[in-house]
């Protein structure tokens, strides 16, 4: 619902909020600045991250000024815009690395993957306004996944698993933060952690009971055909014991839903069997990724490498760090990828435990503001949408520091306003705006 003018329309700023936005955007130059220096491009870099920056202060102030509710009424148009920017890249985009995810714009290229997941953000928080009095029930969590399903499948088939998997906090944390029911969002999460952690146990398997003679990196990663026998055999034992459990809670005159024991094996099948099916359409280098996770030893020099040279930089900076452009690791080469998904450990390497330390504490600091923006709205719809966007940047946040600390596989995530990205820091600013300006609208009249 649009604002009406008044004397409270304007509000006033959260000021913690934009200057943690400033020092991370500040501590993010820096550490592009230092990491791409050595590179032989340092100046194209340097150039369309300056680009990106001015663009993304820009968006930053037209969020904090527009009114924020227009997205709400707006968000059928929004929806098309973004499966419109997904189909151009299917049929103009620009190919990196295997990707093809970029429009070529001149100047620079755009990701338009990255404002599908603001521009999804703000569709589902309309959605979810129209059902606030129907959140809990299975219809509204459907529609919502089918709203996004076909922005995940464009984004796919770019491919971008990585940012794809990104959306499905945003989802869980909105339904829940909407009034979802939990059954119903802990039915997503089991069925999306099994899905996604049958690839990783399968790779774990094939390396730990390969035979010797076979213990090679395509044969671990290749050889998956004995795990649907296996898979038939969970499944008929999910349903056994879901029946067994049922006839208990009949014995011992437990109220339980029936629907509950039938739910519960469907969605071990349902995983497992999407399990499977990921497995079998891992790209290799996916593959690689799961196998240098569960066994980094096995291939220091190869899939595991970025990590291992990754932990290597982050320990050897210690308390206080070598030093801005002094960094051994990222300067001489020897860290992949370090303007880009691995800056985290350049900071590490550079600015040691205090560097690192400053980025966590002013992201934690943006996500609590980010919070405190959404209790204060004034609107459902400005809630649901700093609910969404504090989904999206904790997850980017616990991704990307896990992955360059080996904790997790390594994953295509940017760290948001630190890592070189001009489509990431351009819509992660402009997000942040629309933040900013939520809070400011808190005492304008409805």
């Amino acid at each position: 619902m649009p604002l009406r003018a008044g004397s409270g329309s304007k509000g006033r700023f959260d000021w913690i909020f934009i200057a943690t936005v400033g020092g991370l955007v500040l501590m993010g130059s820096l550490a592009v600045w230092s990491a791409a220096n050595p590179l032989p491009h340092f100046g194209q870099i340097m150039q369309r991250h300056i680009i990106a920056l001015l663009l993304g202060s820009a968006l930053f102030v037209f969020g904090m000024g527009f009114n924020y509710q227009v997205f709400q009424d707006q968000a059928k148009i929004i929806y098309g815009l973004t499966l419109a920017a997904l189909v151009c890249v299917m049929a103009v985009g620009a190919a990196h690395k295997g990707h093809k995810a970029w429009l070529n714009l001149g100047l620079f290229s755009f990701q338009p993957s990255e404002l599908a997941r603001t521009g999804m953000i703000l569709v589902l928080a309309a959605f979810l306004v129209r059902r606030a009095r129907r959140t809990a029930e299975l219809e509204t969590v459907l529609y919502a996944f089918a709203l996004m399903a076909p922005v995940l499948v464009l984004i796919l088939k770019e491919p971008d698993l990585a940012t794809a998997l990104s959306f499905f906090p945003i989802l869980l944390g909105m339904l829940f933060c909407a009034g979802g029911d939990l059954r119903h969002l802990g039915a997503i999460a089991g069925y999306g952690s099994l899905a996604l952690g049958l690839p990783v146990l399968i790779t774990w398997c094939q390396i730990q009971y390969a035979e010797p003679a076979h213990n090679s990196w395509p044969d671990l990663i290749l050889r998956t055909s004995h795990f649907g026998v296996t898979a038939v055999g969970a499944i008929i034992a999910a349903v056994l014991l879901s029946l067994a459990a049922w006839r208990l809670a009949k014995m011992l005159h437990q109220h339980i839903r029936g629907a509950v024991f039938v739910a519960i094996p469907v969605i071990f099948a349902a995983g497992l069997l999407s399990g499977i099916v990921v497995n079998a359409k891992l790209k290799g280098y996916q593959r690689s990724r799961f196998a240098a996770y569960v066994a980094p030893q096995e291939d220091i020099q190869g899939a595991a490498y970025h990590v291992h040279q990754s932990q290597i930089a982050i320990g050897s900076g210690g308390l206080l760090g070598k030093g801005l452009f002094s960094g051994t690791q990222s300067r001489l080469g020897f860290l992949p990828e370090r303007h880009t998904d691995f800056i985290y450990a350049v900071v590490g390497e550079e600015m040691g435990l205090w560097g690192t330390m400053s980025i966590l504490g002013l992201y934690l600091l943006l996500i609590w503001r980010v919070i405190v923006a959404g209790r204060a709205a004034r609107d459902y719809f400005g809630f649901l949408v700093c609910s969404g966007l504090a989904s999206v940047l904790t997850f980017e946040l616990a991704l990307n520091m896990g992955m360059c600390l080996g904790l997790i596989p390594v994953a295509g995530i940017p760290l948001p306003l630190i890592s070189y990205g001009g489509s990431s820091l351009a819509i992660t600013l402009w997000s942040l705006g629309i933040v900013a300006n939520i809070y400011a609208r808190r005492y304008a009249l409805l």
